[in-house]
């Protein structure tokens, strides 16, 4: 597939967002080549967010989700791409990115919370639209220790052009001040949706160079 002007206009509207935090080198993933992830698809009446409560960089399917604004559900949408053979299912469309109005993490930077997550990693969680890395009671935080989060503190990113706010890691000169409680969890349900990351700095180039 031919990678398109929206394509092109959202990898803008999310990377503008996500330069403004930092990108922590230490913890990377890599993100696909063009051709694997492409155009995102959702059921009908959904729109698209953009969440990275980690900070850092991977596949566009890890951060870039479906919504529904009425239902306040997140959930996984269908990749399609000129790599793959992926059959987007009837009735599914190309959604827009949510309004700020739709979907937005925050407001003001207290209302991203740093948390602990198993495996003893630091993540930014809303007040607005929480997120839990780990819900279920056999959550293993054995080794933590709670200043895993030194370093870091929750801010609440801007969006763009209409669109709503992020809560985003960002790095901090006091290591040694900033914590985040260890959690306790509860006997529940896993987690909707895991969340992970994106970047858009290769799908703009290898979109531009495609055109041109």
């Amino acid at each position: 597939n031919k990678p398109t002007l929206l394509s092109i206009q959202r990898c803008n509207m999310k990377l503008i967002s996500f330069a403004a935090a930092s990108l922590f080198a230490s913890v990377s993933n890599s993100a696909l080549p063009p051709g694997y992830e492409d155009e995102l698809w959702c059921q009908p009446g959904n729109c698209e967010i953009y969440t990275n409560p980690y900070g850092i960089v991977g596949a566009r399917s890890t951060f870039e989700k479906c919504y529904d604004p009425e239902t306040n559900v997140m959930s996984e949408g269908v990749w399609t791409g000129s790599e793959t053979d992926v059959t987007v299912p009837d009735g599914f469309i190309q959604p827009q990115i949510c309004t700020a109005e739709q979907y937005s993490q925050c407001e003001v930077d207290t209302q991203c919370t740093l948390l602990i997550s198993p495996g003893c990693s630091c993540y930014v969680s809303s007040s607005i639209h929480p997120y839990q890395a780990c819900e279920d009671k056999d959550c293993n935080f054995s080794g933590c220790t709670g200043n895993e989060c030194g370093g870091y503190v929750g801010v609440c990113q801007p969006g763009f052009n209409g669109t709503g706010n992020t809560c985003m890691l960002e790095e901090t000169n006091d290591i040694g001040n900033t914590t985040a409680p260890v959690p306790t969890p509860a006997p529940s349900s896993a987690a909707l949706a895991s969340v992970s990351i994106m970047i858009c700095i290769i799908s703009i180039s290898s979109a531009i160079n495609y055109i041109a």
